[in-house]
């Protein structure tokens, strides 16, 4: 059997409210995951304040032989602060890290900038793996057992890099995996849950810290079928008649 792999949700303390929508981008690598046979847990800590004790109490029920945490910049204090109870608990275990934070932190880097190559140093001391990009394909290159310190699937010409029919092809989220009732949000008075139709934004906003970046900048889009029958498959199993769309740019 496949080594047991960890997903953490990490805590996000700028929110006001953390149980609102579920990471998604997490729930869609556990079900690559569970395609492909490894036993998947997902540590859901959105909303926990001692999250270092809450990680290592999971580390006792639920170990693992690798552990991936997705991280935007501000979640990155929390992000190593979990990174040493593993290391300290199961420092056999393979870190792996990746989302907005390593991908526009590599982007910047590939482009020659020597600030964001400086940032990059302290994620390769916590992690043993750095997921640039899309995370969908890369994940399964990061559990091998030659995997390279760094993946860069930001990167079109790579087959990492998502496709429309790659989109179209994933599994549904994994929302099984977490407390899904927890999350509460509501549209016209409904109970409503969050999903992602399309990737990528085509504009070049001065405001945006994903420019430089090919998965942030390149559209992606799921097929109308595809998303009616996720839309089903959460009024089925959960109920939901109400759907929020966090797409990139829903206006492409």
């Amino acid at each position: 059997m496949p080594d047991a792999v960890t997903l953490v949700i990490q805590p996000s303390a700028f929110l006001l409210d953390e149980r609102v929508f579920p990471s998604l981008g997490v729930l869609k690598i556990a079900a690559v995951l569970e395609q492909a046979g490894y036993p998947v847990t997902v540590l859901d800590l959105s909303g926990v304040s001692d999250y270092e004790a809450e990680t290592a109490g999971y580390l006792m029920r639920h170990p693992a032989g690798y552990y991936g945490l997705t991280m935007t910049t501000a979640q990155v204090p929390a992000a190593v602060r979990i990174a040493r109870v593993l290391r300290r608990l199961v420092p056999q275990a393979v870190l792996i890290a990746g989302g907005p934070h390593v991908t526009m932190t590599q982007a910047a880097a590939r482009r020659g900038v020597a600030r964001a190559a400086t940032a990059l140093v302290p994620l390769r001391a916590h992690f043993d793996i750095l997921v640039a990009g899309d995370g969908e394909k890369a994940i399964l290159e990061a559990l091998r057992d030659d995997a390279p310190a760094l993946i860069d699937a930001d990167d079109p010409a790579s087959p990492l890099f998502l496709t429309d029919g790659d989109l179209d092809a994933l599994p549904l989220p994994a929302r099984h995996l977490i407390d899904l009732a927890s999350y509460q949000y509501s549209l016209g008075g409904r109970p409503a849950t969050n999903v992602i139709a399309q990737l990528g934004c085509p504009f070049g906003c001065g405001f945006c810290g994903g420019r430089a970046s090919p998965s942030f900048r390149r559209v992606r889009r799921r097929s109308i079928g595809r998303i009616i029958e996720e839309l089903a498959a959460l009024r089925e199993a959960y109920g939901y008649r109400a759907y929020m769309f966090q797409d990139d740019e829903l206006n492409v």
